[in-house]
């Protein structure tokens, strides 16, 4: 039996032996990121942080990197930072419209009795569309005041919960409020748009916020990362291939997070105030930090507050885990890539769902306390109202628990099962819990995470 040569290290698998290590390297990105002429002249590592999207590399291949090769000068370098982050402005831009809708689906407060209020009113106004039978005097009298456009049936006003008077069979609301929204975010955009406080433009609110956030971390996560591998002597380990980077990747991560969380917190009110002249209350990103900040108990109460700090932390411990641990952990459970592409890609699609399950609670969550103002009054102080475009909670959450309760024990149920209790004569009620109202767009989530997957088996003929 021929044996087989150890050129080049050892191999991965004895039947293989001149297979490459699957993993991300160095030398994969270093046509694709922009960013890749701020490394120093010396081919040193002081610009390691600056990777494409925030893509990670394999840092234990640095070494495999042509150091021979010419590097960009500093004003080249500085153009194509200038142009990937005027790319990245394009990009955020272009998706914002369905982050607006995501972040208003999951902000917006709908109890059950507001709901089962609603259901009842349709229920009432179908009866009363019902025509009578041909035969009958009434029926003219039925077409005549359709005709007329006069309803054919004498009620007296309703009010809602709030004590709005409702009209039109639509819940009783302030003018610059939106009505209760659907679960779709198509449906959600032209709701917004045909709102007359709102507009086109408030498709766009805080999109400089987003993107703002998304470089400073695209440049601070990888840096503080590279920080840390080089105080701990980890370049030698394969990225993310062992305990110690991949919990650099998730310190990393979580310090940077806390770090911008203001920001977060400024993009979650910008999206859900009303587009009013006479109700918005923040005009941009720095009056809206300032405000907060002087309503609210200063920077200590932003950054270390219970209600801010807890979800921050949660969030931005795991999304790093599915975001870069998935080909790791798919690994580890023995499923190959080249030896299994088909249940390798299905992992990937079941791990991108989980993640899904998983983050999208945590999000909605801390949209809800973010967009919940805790004034701190001092004496007699008196601070605008913040007037929100859709339906928020009247009594606040007292933390993410209780938040998360909350939305079980109050938005649990789906508004076409509730009409359908409601037709069957079960009424409204309590006590019909849910998980509805933690997860606004999943359904569109998955779809998209299937479709993805799909076409990578077309694309791909390895499968």
């Amino acid at each position: 039996m021929a044996e087989f040569s150890d050129q080049g290290g050892a191999p991965g698998n004895a039947f293989r032996p001149y297979a490459e290590p699957v993993g991300r390297s160095a030398g994969m990105y270093a046509d694709l990121n922009p960013l890749e002429g701020l490394r120093g002249s010396n081919g040193s590592e002081s610009g390691n942080a600056l990777q494409i999207a925030g893509l990670p590399m394999d840092v234990s291949s640095l070494t495999d990197i042509e150091l021979d090769a010419e590097p960009l000068d500093t004003t080249q370098a500085a153009t194509e930072l200038v142009k990937f982050a005027g790319w990245r402005l394009l990009s955020t831009i272009g998706t914002n419209p369905f982050s607006v809708a995501q972040v208003l689906l999951q902000v917006q407060c709908l109890p059950m009795a507001v709901r089962a209020e609603a259901a009842e009113r349709e229920k009432d106004k179908e009866e009363a569309e019902d025509a009578p039978d041909p035969d009958d005097p009434a029926y003219y009298e039925y077409l005549r005041a359709r005709h007329s456009g006069r309803s054919t049936r004498v009620t007296r006003a309703a009010v809602d919960h709030s004590g709005y008077v409702v009209r039109d069979g639509a819940v009783g609301r302030p003018g610059y409020e939106l009505e209760a929204l659907p679960s779709e975010k198509l449906a959600v955009l032209r709701r917004l748009v045909r709102q007359p406080t709102e507009g086109m433009l408030s498709m766009f609110k805080g999109a400089l916020t987003r993107w703002i956030h998304n470089m400073l971390d695209l440049l601070l996560q990888p840096t503080l990362e590279g920080v840390l591998n080089e105080a701990l002597g980890l370049y030698e380990a394969a990225y993310v291939d062992s305990a110690p980077t991949a919990l650099t990747l998730v310190a990393s991560s979580v310090v940077v997070g806390w770090l911008l969380s203001p920001l977060e917190v400024v993009y979650t009110r910008l999206i859900v105030q009303s587009g009013s002249p006479l109700h918005r209350k923040y005009r941009g990103i720095t009056h809206a930090l300032r405000t907060i900040v002087h309503e609210e108990g200063g920077l200590r109460a932003l950054y270390l507050s219970p209600y801010h700090l807890v979800p921050t932390l949660i969030k931005h411990a795991l999304d790093p885990i599915f975001a870069n641990l998935g080909a790791l952990a798919i690994d580890r459970a023995g499923i190959d890539a080249y030896d299994r592409p088909a249940l390798f890609a299905a992992a990937g699609l079941a791990w991108k769902s989980l993640a899904a399950i998983v983050m999208l609670p945590i999000d909605t969550v801390r949209a809800r306390l973010h967009a919940q103002p805790r004034y701190v009054r001092r004496g007699k102080e008196e601070f605008r109202e913040f007037r929100t475009c859709v339906p928020t909670t009247k009594v606040p959450y007292t933390g993410m628990a209780n938040c998360m309760w909350r939305v079980i024990a109050e938005e649990g149920e789906s508004l076409p099962r509730l009409r359908r209790r409601i037709q069957s004569g079960d009424g409204g009620g309590v006590g019909h819990y849910g998980l509805r109202g933690l997860y606004p767009g999943l359904t569109l989530h998955l779809m998209v995470n299937v479709f993805v997957f799909g076409l990578g088996f077309i694309g791909d003929d390895s499968f």
